[in-house]
């Protein structure tokens, strides 16, 4: 398309987008990126003259500081007949311009109070004259860095988000206006639009004030692409001269200021030549054809964003259903019960649901109460170590009594199975907790779909009838559930299995295994571990320790604070590695008796960790319970001392290298070794006891790392097997049918299908809306059948 554009064709499709922005304003939003032109200047370039210039009267606000505090919506109409009207007062004609002016102080002040606040919700004003081509222009605020007087300190950023939200959407034309006689290479409209367009593919720069540049300079290089001081623009430049401060004083009318106009481009030497590419007049030709010319490229677009937009709000609109309908009462509380269930079903099962929430922010439905089995229960039933307060003398002692009068020549059944049912009872109190997550965790689910269902947040009643239903049904098998959970740990108990296959006692495993003992036993202690300095540790002693974990068991730990910076945690005093490692510079450690119930008790944790990675530990009195506090306070406070290499190969950290951050937790499984037989026990045995006895401990304590960790497997992965069937799956097949019996009368299903009045408003509006867009829809598929 040429440089020529019929008027006609202006006339047509310019007032067909303008109706397309006065429904979007109606509704108080855009759904889509309509075409546009922006006008983005400084606060001094010029720019309301400029729009006065064009629609040919002075009908801006004027004044110091911020006078445009809302858009502008600017709606231009050639028309036989001179008058405005504004969208917000739409059967109202506006003859007198000063009052049109008055009016957008009133509305602006209005909406954004008399102070100098700003609001982005635009001002739509049409104006309606002979001497005007059809155009759409928005209005924007002036650019500022500084504030002045009794502005807000952050105005500057106000508005330039204000313009952002405009001149980025890739529909907006810029019309970046710049006073000439200033530097223009700092200008606030070319340092927008550079940002927001580049290549300047759309924008068309603007230079007023061009009488005002100092004697012997112009800038008709800018206009005629000579001058490379500017980015270049694909629109390129046009200048005009507007009425001075004086003239405004003075009221100079429009029509005079445009002879002047015409007058100063045809006598300067510099602009004579191309007068017809600079002033106001050609400014407006230029502005209606660049925006005609988008609009027609960006038609197809609008026409597939609207539908999208449609269909967006047809769906909500089917998802609310009718209201006020008796009749259709029961059908559509029942269809909502039914999608609740099947919406339920799908999200304990795992199935990808469009309309659930999204699936790649955070774990939902059945993927939670994995984690909690998983990532939860797992790791505290591994945690328990049946060795932990277990020592060589204890375990020749049982050895002994089992035996009775006269001894035995082999280790007793008795004291392996005495041991190991003992044990095993420390294995029912995480499987209760985990009964009681994974309840708590599937009541989540339920509220959480039914806030997300429309079809069913939109009845108060019913959304607490399902909450409670699935409350009911949970309740009813979450005691036999704790039951079955509890008899599972007892049938281990009650039945220890020395034929189990992997059990290393096992008849044909035996003998190799009591070789390989002996032989170690012969062999004697492993060598001693490296010695940790003393000058290395701040403060050591015995503690209980819990945390890490949300199912959480107090567990006695021996505690190291080293000058590198770190608390380290053993399970035994002596042990050569440390169970876990807190990294101490940083955190928080206060008492927290009364959060855990313990006396003698505090926590230590990172301010931007979580409740999952605070530690807690109790002591055995006040005196050293405050003594921990204290010392773990000073070592928060400080930087940790960098050790020589001696010290740090001691301790397994090297200098530079940080230690592991507070929030995380290395109380990890050992090594079979690690758990079977520590070096202390190991070395205990050999330094106290006679061969026959270092072998029969030694055995001993083999046997029970093998069963247990057995017996270990087999309760962590039957107590979750035993909630899935008892909780979950019950209250699937269930639920269904326990809610469709709530409907037992007229008068119940009245109650339940009761809608929140908020939802009813909202369909009010949605309405509305759709037959906005569906206008909308209308005037584009006319238009996409209309030649031009």
């Amino acid at each position: 398309m040429g440089d020529n554009v019929d008027n006609d064709d202006i006339k047509r499709l310019i007032p067909i987008v303008n109706k397309l922005q006065d429904a979007f304003a109606t509704m108080g939003s855009t759904p889509i990126d309509l075409p546009q032109i922006a006008v983005v200047g400084g606060q001094s370039s010029g720019k309301s003259s400029v729009l006065e210039n064009i629609v040919g009267k002075s009908f801006l606000p004027r004044g110091s500081g911020i006078v445009t505090r809302r858009p502008l919506v600017l709606q231009l109409y050639n028309s036989t007949e001179e008058y405005g009207e504004f969208l917000h007062h739409p059967n109202k004609k506006w003859y007198d311009f000063e009052e049109i002016c008055q009016e957008i102080e009133r509305d602006t002040d209005r909406v954004c109070g008399s102070n100098k606040n700003l609001k982005n919700q635009p001002i739509n004003l049409r104006v309606y004259s002979p001497d005007v081509l059809n155009l759409t222009l928005i209005d924007l605020p002036g650019a500022t860095k500084v504030a002045v007087g009794d502005q807000p300190k952050d105005i500057g950023k106000q508005i330039r988000n204000m313009i952002m939200s405009y001149a980025s959407k890739p529909n907006c034309l810029i019309l970046a206006v710049t006073a000439a006689n200033t530097d223009l290479a700092n200008s606030d409209a070319i340092e927008i639009a550079k940002e927001v367009d580049p290549q300047g593919k759309r924008t068309l720069g603007v230079l007023t004030k061009l009488d005002l540049m100092d004697r012997g300079t112009d800038a008709r290089g800018i206009f005629t692409g000579e001058d490379s001081n500017l980015p270049a623009l694909a629109l390129g430049y046009v200048g005009v001269v507007n009425r001075s401060q004086a003239d405004i004083n003075e009221r100079k009318g429009i029509a005079s200021a445009r002879e002047g106009e015409n007058q100063y481009f045809s006598m300067h030497p510099a602009y004579s030549d191309i007068q017809d590419k600079l002033g106001t007049a050609y400014l407006v030709k230029k502005c209606s054809q660049m925006l005609l010319k988008h609009i027609q490229s960006v038609l197809p677009q609008l026409s597939s964003d609207l539908n999208k937009v449609i269909a967006q709000k047809e769906k909500e609109m089917a998802d609310m259903g009718e209201i006020a309908n008796p009749k259709r009462s029961r059908a559509d509380i029942t269809q909502a019960i039914l999608k609740f269930s099947d919406r339920f079903c799908r999200s304990i099962d795992g199935k990808l649901d469009p309309d659930g929430p999204s699936l790649t922010r955070e774990l939902t439905g059945g993927a939670r109460i994995e984690g909690i089995f998983h990532d939860v229960f797992a790791p505290a039933i591994g945690d328990i170590d049946i060795l932990e307060q277990l020592g060589a003398d204890e375990v020749q002692t049982l050895i002994r009594n089992v035996s009775g009068l006269g001894g035995s020549l082999f280790i007793p059944n008795s004291a392996f199975v005495a041991l190991v049912t003992q044990n095993i009872q420390r294995l029912e109190d995480p499987s209760l907790q985990c009964v009681q997550l994974a309840y708590s965790e599937v009541l989540n689910i339920v509220s959480m779909i039914s806030h997300n269902m429309p079809q069913v947040d939109k009845y108060p009643a019913l959304k607490s009838t399902i909450v409670e239903a699935a409350n009911q049904i949970l309740r009813e098998n979450y005691e036999p559930c704790n039951t079955l959970t509890s008899t599972m740990v007892s049938m281990e108990r009650n039945r220890v299995n020395m034929a189990h296959p992997d059990f290393i006692g096992h008849r044909d495993n035996f003998g190799e295994f009591t070789q390989q003992v002996e032989e170690e036993a012969a062999a004697g202690p492993p060598p001693p571990p490296a010695k940790t300095l003393q000058r290395t540790i701040v403060k050591e002693g015995h503690a209980n320790k819990k945390g890490g974990n949300a199912i959480v068991l107090w567990q006695k730990r021996y505690l190291i604070m080293k000058k590198d910076g770190t608390l380290n945690y053993y399970r035994h005093m002596g042990d050569p590695e440390p169970a876990g490692v807190i990294y101490v510079p940083g955190c928080v450690v206060e008492r927290a008796d009364a959060m855990v119930g313990k006396r003698c008790s505090f926590q230590i944790y990172h301010p931007a960790g979580n409740i999952g990675k605070t530690f807690f530990f109790q002591l055995q009195n006040e005196q050293e319970a405050n003594e921990w506090v204290q010392c773990l306070k000073e070592e928060c406070a400080k930087e940790p001392e960098v050790e020589d290499d001696e010290e740090a190969a001691d301790n397994n950290l090297l200098p530079g290298i940080s230690p592991p951050a507070a929030d995380e937790d290395f109380d990890q499984i050992p090594t079979t070794r690690q758990r079977g037989l520590t070096d202390r026990i190991h070395a205990a045995i050999h330094e106290n006891l006679g061969m026959r006895e270092k072998v029969e401990c030694e055995i001993l304590f083999r046997l029970l790392i093998s069963y247990f960790e057995i017996v270990k497997k087999n309760v962590s992965d039957m107590i979750p097997k035993a909630i899935s069937y008892l909780l979950i799956d019950k209250l699937k097949v269930k639920l269904t049918s326990y809610l469709i019996n709530e409907l037992d009368s007229e008068a119940k299903i009245k109650q339940l299908s009761a809608v929140a009045p908020e939802v009813a408003e909202k369909r009010v509006k949605l309405k509305k809306t759709l037959v906005l867009l569906d206008d909308s829809m209308q005037i584009l598929t006319d238009l996409s059948h209309t030649s031009f």
